[in-house]
């Protein structure tokens, strides 16, 4: 083939890639974490997409469902999960790089806890409690609970 055609089969097909990517645009490579070390801390694991390619580590059985341990390798942050009657939970964690996040307190099926940044060894201690569905009027607006509560279970660490 001649330097002429070559060059002209080269500039068609860029120009067919730039129509194609501008008329039927390009997936995004999936997005990094939006948080970073202790700036992860209080923060919303699925925001944040720390929950991609999460790890359970622990799950405990309570209140007819069950509060689940996640590790987030993206991040390095722990977090809880309630799946389960859809009745009150308040979830709270902290590790050795961070306070107790804020309560969650939902009234779902399915319901998680702020995250907190936890590499390596670092320890991570949980906080959870199951009520009635009828709490603060189907609210769960206040902190008392009546099924069951714990502090530390087993006193969880991340992998």
């Amino acid at each position: 083939m001649n330097t002429h055609k070559r060059r002209l089969t080269g500039t068609l097909a860029a120009v067919a890639i730039i129509a194609a990517t501008t008329l039927f645009g390009v997936a995004a490579p999936a997005s990094a974490a939006t948080c970073s070390g202790t700036g992860c801390n209080n923060t919303d694991p699925y925001t944040t997409g720390c929950n991609s390619g999460a790890s359970l580590i622990h799950t405990y059985y309570t209140a007819g469902g069950r509060f689940d341990m996640f590790y987030s390798g993206t991040c390095s942050t722990n977090w809880i999960q309630w799946t389960g009657p859809n009745i009150c939970t308040w979830k709270r964690v902290q590790s050795s790089y961070g306070t107790w996040t804020t309560w969650e307190n939902d009234h779902a099926t399915w319901s998680y806890s702020r995250q907190i940044y936890a590499p390596g060894t670092a320890w991570v201690q949980v906080e959870w409690a199951a009520g009635s569905a009828a709490y603060g009027s189907g609210t769960c607006a206040a902190g008392a609970w009546d099924y069951a509560h714990d502090v530390g279970r087993h006193g969880w660490y991340t992998v």
